[in-house]
């Protein structure tokens, strides 16, 4: 019987995983066809609007995970939120187990710009959302990258970035991209650390959508002390710097993923 009603649970959840890419998708669309034109008309300063952006993005992402939470698609906690409100000008690197980490990640954060792929940037649904709100697009030019990554922090913009470039593959060891520390150390950023777990897996690099755990999976993000670049700026060239940056990060990233 135990075995029936899981099953029946398991089988609800990929309905609702299905609904929820649909309401992403809808939301997505209807931000940027109806509210963000809307915030142009009204406010002619560009930064202006870009915060208004950034914070109904923050605030839909929210409501998004509420209502995945309230449908029993998923669980999850933010440990350390507090730390993510009273950031500025802050480097946040984390790991990336899973689709909705972006999503997680925006939810809890103010006043945020995010790296997005070029697929992203020029998606019908989600092109008018991560354009207004100033997102930094990775169009393949990596010292453009770089600069517009380091210029959002001098501006007091928190910038996400998931260092290992794309969801972790299961199986496969974690390799960090060093982009992120050149910026950091560009902008003389502090880089704020935030591991992620998801239990059991779900939504990784090459599983299908609709292939749900048996048990409803749980998100945690864990929000880790800063760590102050000026240790690292200065002290050899910008290249050992950002080597040496990487290094402390992906220890302690493994330290946290294993406590």
């Amino acid at each position: 019987m135990m075995g029936i009603l899981r099953k029946i649970e398991q089988g609800g959840r990929v309905v609702t995983t299905g609904i929820s890419f649909v309401l992403f998708g809808l939301g997505g669309l209807a931000m940027a066809l109806a509210i963000f034109p809307l915030i142009n008309i009204g406010f002619h300063a560009r930064d202006l609007r870009q915060r208004i952006a950034q914070i109904m993005v923050q605030r839909t992402w929210r409501l998004y995970i509420r209502i995945m939470a309230l449908m029993g698609t998923l669980s999850y906690q933010c440990i350390g939120e507090d730390r993510l409100k009273r950031d500025h000008g802050v480097m946040v690197v984390a790991n990336h187990p899973s689709l909705l980490d972006i999503v997680f990640m925006m939810a809890f954060m103010q006043r945020t710009k995010c790296v997005v792929k070029a697929g992203v940037w020029n998606n019908p649904f989600m092109a008018g959302v991560v354009r207004a709100a100033g997102y930094i697009p990775n169009l393949g030019d990596p010292e453009r990258l770089l600069e517009d990554c380091a210029q959002a922090l001098r501006e007091g913009n928190n910038v996400v970035i998931f260092p290992e470039g794309s969801r972790t593959v299961p199986g496969r060891p974690r390799v960090m991209q060093r982009g992120f520390a050149y910026a950091a150390l560009k902008a003389g950023a502090p880089v704020r650390l935030v591991s992620i777990t998801c239990v059991p897996p779900n939504l990784q690099k090459g599983v299908p959508w609709y292939r749900v755990p048996a048990t409803k999976p749980h998100w945690t993000l864990t929000v880790h002390d800063r760590i102050e670049v000026f240790e690292f700026a200065g002290q050899d060239p910008l290249p050992v710097a950002a080597r040496h940056l990487v290094t402390r990060v992906d220890e302690m990233m493994e330290e946290k993923l294993r406590a």
